[in-house]
């Protein structure tokens, strides 16, 4: 180990919260990267499944998976407050504090240190699997009460850690570990890069290379999978010139960006955050299922990826309106009526257990047209061309909607 590491004994493979800390501290002071990656590494190496999933979704700066329902929602003023309430610290020297160490890490450090009681119940060590249950009892938290139950499940919490233990705590709640290893870190190199675009859980991920099994990865509806982003050209004639050969030209859509899996009679909607946003669109749900092929008329199994809209008589309705939809948890009728929406198709990934990323986008609008999709699912509009002048008169088209 070199001298950057600190002389603090690691712990590897231990499901004990202060084991994952202890690595944490490793990795922060030291200036190597292939160093950070190999006591990653060693500490991952021999944990048992559970502990290893939730050890890589902390160190990526999430709670949860990509594409989970659950959201831990526990602001800075929440935690202020626990922190106060279990110190010997008032709301004033809380918020004074925080403005002297800038960080809420640090400051949840000095806190825990200056606490003034203890949990009334023996405690058995804090471990990863233990504090990942009680942000699953944080996120099940609804109602009028809900911000008093979490401050109590959160301050039981506190109360069983250590100063360092509640730094890191902190800084998982707020998604901000800041100890100098990104994700790709975490996935540890290219083949686990390329995986993660085939599940979109760097959790699951973990697991396959763990075992060896990265090779074993396959896209599945109903698991995200990770997203193709564009690239940025500024003019028609660039383009033209770029490419030199005729393209595919659809419309901008200004809405969310969402991919809808259908496995069987289950269908799933995930925002480019992969959040899961099905329960707001339930019309495209029930379309979704009614989707079948036309060659066969049957139904299908698949992955899409395209664009959610507010639109009403063949024009699109301003972003906010779909805004309105995706804050409600309950999605009535008279909601469905006010704010109708359309999800335009533009790519497909999977279909019937074959997997088509790879396949030419040529071939991908081909699959895309042989699919009947009910409304309010739609097809991208879309033309080949190979002129600039093309590309202009179809972008003036699409501002004509």
């Amino acid at each position: 180990m070199n001298s950057d590491s600190g002389s603090t004994p690691f712990v590897g493979g231990s499901p004990d919260f202060s084991h994952f800390v202890n690595l944490c501290e490793q990795v922060r002071v030291t200036k190597s990267k292939n160093m950070k990656v190999r006591l990653l590494s060693r500490y991952l190496s021999s944990m048992d499944d559970e502990s290893l999933s939730i050890a890589v979704l902390f160190l990526s700066n999430r709670i949860f998976p990509l594409g989970s329902k659950f959201a831990i929602n526990v602001g800075f003023s929440t935690i202020m407050q626990t922190l106060s309430e279990i110190s010997f610290l008032d709301k004033d020297q809380i918020h004074q504090s925080y403005l002297q160490y800038g960080d809420m890490g640090a400051l949840a450090e000095y806190a825990v240190s200056k606490k003034n009681t203890v949990s009334l119940i023996q405690q058995q060590p804090l471990t990863l699997s233990s504090i990942y249950e009680r942000f699953e009892e944080i996120s099940d938290t609804i109602g009028s009460d809900s911000s008093k139950v979490k401050k109590n499940v959160l301050k039981g919490l506190f109360l069983d850690c250590s100063p360092l233990d509640a730094k890191y705590l902190t800084k998982i709640i707020n998604g901000e570990m800041r100890i100098g290893l990104t994700e790709g870190s975490v996935e540890v190199g290219a083949a686990r890069a390329i995986a993660m675009l085939v599940s979109g859980d760097i959790s699951q991920v973990a697991l396959l290379a763990k075992r060896g099994l990265l090779y074993t990865a396959v896209i599945k509806p109903l698991q995200p999978i990770g997203y193709m982003l564009a690239d940025v050209m500024f003019s028609a004639d660039e383009i033209i010139n770029y490419f030199q050969k005729p393209l595919i030209c659809e419309y901008k859509y200004d809405g969310v960006r969402a991919q809808m899996h259908k496995s069987g009679q289950q269908v799933k909607l995930f925002s480019r955050k992969m959040t899961d946003i099905t329960n707001a669109f339930p019309e495209l749900v029930d379309a979704a299922i009614n989707s079948k092929l036309l060659s066969s008329m049957e139904n299908i199994d698949f992955i899409l990826d395209g664009e959610i809209m507010a639109f009403r008589n063949g024009k699109p309705l301003h972003f906010q309106k779909l805004q309105k939809r995706l804050r409600r948890k309950n999605v009535t009728g008279q909601i469905i009526a006010d704010v109708p929406v359309v999800y335009a198709v533009f790519d497909i990934a999977f279909i019937n257990e074959e997997q088509t990323i790879m396949n030419p986008l040529k071939e991908r609008k081909e699959i895309l047209s042989r699919i009947l999709f009910k409304e309010p699912i739609i097809n991208a509009k879309q033309n080949v061309v190979n002129t600039a002048q093309k590309i202009i008169a179809m972008f003036e088209e699409s501002r004509d909607i």
